[in-house]
């Protein structure tokens, strides 16, 4: 009679499995974090059969029993996209897994695995309830990207030591342009990690400003030289008198010439020239004799241009002598009371001269002054 209770018992634990498999799974949930209750259970068991205290939240098939029987349903992973692309600060030497770099949506603490056959894995402690989807899936399917240099197009004025054009990027060595002109330059890198897109640079000519002296020639002359080793002037055509303009041109790319003067090249008259071809000569100084005073000229000129006039006589009145009279016969004529004693006039003499004219060489006039006659 044991016996055939043990093996009843035997047959019954290797059904379980059976009628487990068996059944379909009726429902199928994802993984939120949270309790998952199926609608009128009571109990929840695992597959091992165990009872569970309440209402699973983790991955897997579980059975609830309910008062139509029981139910399997499953609770599945939860999806998590994982982006892979390639690290562009990567160096040889550096660990292998840090040449990708991840990104994901959820707030996950995951460390990224590369399995025997070069697939991407997550190794994590969250017990299976996340599926990492990796995108792409394999290490070959990664595009390996380099860093992009780029550099806005510049501009610069010719410098004798040298035009420098430096990268962001430290340890790159700077481009060296010696010349004037417009230049496509791209930075020299390790086409392993990096991409230098071309740019553009344009080094402009040195002005330099000339002040020259103004040069001239006569009709029928030839021209001046009008070039040295740094510049050649050029004037307008023409071989008559007047003024040309000049231009100039650089013989070096590197160089501008402004002309701040001496820009009119002038051709002279022919008779000019005549007239600057006669010999100089120099007049002798007159002799002292000849030169004369002004005062000395203008009584010439005075002597030349007026009449002579008559000398006047001067007329001069004698005083008339009085002898003086006895003391005697003075007393007899005088009168005994209020004695006055007369005065005798003398006549007055006019004083006569001449009418001088003075001549006014600035004006070329004349004037008339009295003078005291001095004949």
């Amino acid at each position: 009679m044991k016996r055939l209770i043990g093996v009843l018992f035997a047959l019954i634990v290797a059904c379980i499995p059976i009628r487990i498999q068996a059944q379909d799974v009726s429902l199928s949930f994802e993984y939120t974090g949270q309790k998952i209750e199926v609608e009128d259970a009571t109990k929840y068991y695992s597959t091992d059969f165990e009872l569970l205290d309440e209402a699973p939240s983790d991955c897997g098939i579980y059975i609830a029993v309910t008062s139509s029987g029981p139910k399997y349903y499953e609770i599945k992973p939860k999806d998590v996209e994982v982006s892979v692309s390639y690290n562009k600060d990567w160096r040889f030497g550096d660990p292998e897994i840090e040449k990708y770099v991840c990104e994901c949506k959820e707030d996950l603490n995951y460390k990224l695995m590369i399995n025997t056959n070069d697939e991407f894995e997550a190794e994590n402690e969250y017990n299976g309830n996340y599926r990492f989807v990796f995108s792409p899936s394999k290490v070959t399917d990664v595009k390996v990207e380099k860093t992009r240099v780029t550099h806005p197009d510049v501009e610069y004025v010719y410098n004798e030591q040298g035009t420098y054009i430096y990268s962001t990027i430290h340890g790159v060595k700077p481009i060296k342009l010696m010349d004037a002109g417009d230049y496509m330059v791209s930075f020299d890198l390790d086409e392993t990690y990096y991409e230098s897109v071309p740019f553009k640079v344009t080094i402009l000519p040195k002005t330099v400003q000339l002040k020259l002296v103004k040069q001239t020639k006569f009709v029928g002359e030839k021209d001046p030289v009008f070039e040295n080793e740094d510049y050649i002037l050029t004037r307008e055509p023409g071989e008559e008198a007047g003024d040309y303009k000049l231009t100039v041109q650089s013989k070096s790319k590197n160089y501008s010439y402004e002309l701040l003067s001496g820009d009119v090249f002038t051709i002279l008259d022919r008779r000019e020239n005549e007239t600057l071809k006669k010999p100089y000569i120099k007049e002798e100084p007159k002799k002292q004799e000849e030169v004369k005073k002004p005062e000395e000229s203008i009584q010439e000129d005075y002597k030349q241009e007026t009449p002579k006039q008559k000398a006047v006589k001067k007329v001069t009145q004698k005083k008339p002598t009085v002898k003086p009279a006895p003391p005697e016969k003075l007393q007899e004529t005088l009168p005994a009371t209020n004695p006055v004693v007369q005065k005798t006039e003398e006549p007055e003499v006019q004083q006569e001269g001449v009418i001088v004219p003075v001549r006014y060489t600035s004006k070329n006039t004349y004037k008339y002054v009295y003078t005291p006659n001095r004949f």
